[in-house]
């Protein structure tokens, strides 16, 4: 288990078998919003439900890059306070 206060802005995004994804870009509500990488062209969002832990300064999520891109969640655009 991991707690949402480890996860800081430039930290390495790895899958479960530990490949690099990107970095963190922010958290936003539920999401972790990733920076586009090896495997992907387009930054991305993962739920905060795919991390698996947090240790020695990355974040490893309990997915593969197929299962998790095979659904890409669109990056909602953040929203402007008026």
């Amino acid at each position: 288990m991991f707690d949402r206060s480890e996860i800081r802005e430039g930290m390495t995004v790895r899958t479960i078998d530990g490949h690099k994804l990107g970095h963190v870009l922010s958290v936003r509500g539920e999401e972790l919003i990733v920076e586009k990488g090896l495997f992907r062209h387009k930054d991305f969002a993962v739920s905060l439900e795919d991390v698996r832990e947090v240790a020695h300064g990355e974040v490893y999520l309990s997915h593969g890059p197929d299962s998790l891109f095979a659904a890409p969640k669109p990056i909602e655009p953040p929203e402007k306070h008026h």
